[in-house]
């Protein structure tokens, strides 16, 4: 037994451990955040269907580097736009991969075997810019913004926070009205109050003050009077409620046998990692995660011991405790056996 482990992918030694228990002490479960309000947020991928989500922070852009370095982070991701923007991104791009700050709608991969791209522990997709600007380079020094638009000649800016909306013009002061209804489809969203209306529709937009580039163009009606612009919605990636420690300890003859760490870090970046109580060598593993759909995480290692290892996970979460009963392995599924892999959340 000791050398299977020794010479198997920890990915596929699970399959040993057939109707092993596990055990771990977490206090109460966090609450799963609902999808993203861009309209249009599950994404079914080669993977499987997940969820989109929002990502933000220091863009490089060049013939052979696309990258985004999430806020707070050292990770970095290869950055693949979609092929209609890469025109309007080039008119902002600056010569020598200087830095952009930006903001992203997508959903992660693993990065390809050959290319530019493969020195990446994984791609994101982006679905939809929200914004990009060679100016706000201090972008991850603020918190994520709300939903707001904002325009010229003349000057204006509104912002949406929880069921208000407050309307800035220079030289007049703030005003305030109550959201009575709002409407949010794929590529459209529209805010109602009892003296206003906004409609946003998803599409490049430039401001013509700025070198930046925003995902949405927006039209708002404010008390009789008419202004257009453009938007953005908010920059808060609300599926951070998953990240954090899970650990469980699987059996075999009530002894223990393995313990099991997966960490899901805020920048999506992933780990899992596991201990031996004979005192063997730990293994390690690195990769990405994302939320999935029907209250599910998954898990996909890109690299085994520093080498190439595509293995994926799909976990339930269930009182704070996720659950896997299979493993995808390289293109292989195992079969975890029994209750299957069950971790706690620390």
């Amino acid at each position: 037994m000791t050398q299977l482990r020794r010479a198997l992918p920890a990915a596929v030694l699970l399959t040993l451990l057939a109707g092993c228990s596990t055990s771990s002490t977490s206090p109460a479960s966090t609450p799963i955040e609902p999808t993203h309000d861009d309209g249009a947020s599950a994404v079914s991928t080669e993977h499987g269907k997940v969820q989109a989500f929002m990502l933000r922070g220091n863009v490089i852009l060049g013939h052979e580097s696309n990258s985004i370095q999430p806020c707070g982070s050292t990770q970095q991701y290869w950055l693949n736009t979609p092929i209609a923007d890469r025109k309007a991104l080039a008119q902002i791009t600056r010569p020598g991969y200087e830095p952009l700050y930006g903001e992203f709608i997508g959903f992660l991969e693993p990065a390809p075997e050959e290319g530019f791209a493969a020195a990446y522990d994984g791609r994101f997709n982006v679905k939809q810019i929200n914004l990009i600007s060679a100016e706000m380079l201090g972008g991850c020094q603020q918190l994520p913004h709300s939903t707001r638009a904002f325009g010229h000649e003349p000057g204006w800016v509104i912002e949406l926070d929880g069921d208000k909306a407050s309307l800035l013009r220079p030289g007049l002061q703030s005003q305030q009205q109550a959201i009575t209804s709002k409407s949010i489809i794929t590529g459209k969203q529209h805010y109602q109050g009892q003296d206003f209306s906004l409609h946003l529709t998803k599409g490049q937009c430039n401001d013509t003050m700025s070198d930046s580039l925003f995902g949405w163009q927006a039209k708002l009606n404010w008390q009789g009077s008419s202004y257009q612009g453009c938007a953005t919605l908010g920059a808060t990636d609300i599926t951070l409620s998953w990240s954090g420690r899970y650990q469980g300890i699987s059996y075999i003859n009530n002894n223990p046998v393995l313990t099991t760490t997966v960490i899901l870090n805020p920048d999506h970046s992933a780990t899992t990692r596991y201990d031996y109580p004979s005192g063997e060598p730990s293994l390690n593993e690195t990769g990405f995660w994302q939320q999935g759909s029907d209250n599910t995480v998954q898990v996909v290692m890109t690299k085994h011991q520093g080498r190439r290892l595509i293995s994926e996970r799909v976990f339930t979460l269930e009182d704070n405790q996720i659950t896997v009963k299979e493993e995808t392995v390289n293109g292989q599924t195992f079969n975890l056996g029994g209750d299957g892999l069950s971790l706690k959340k620390q």
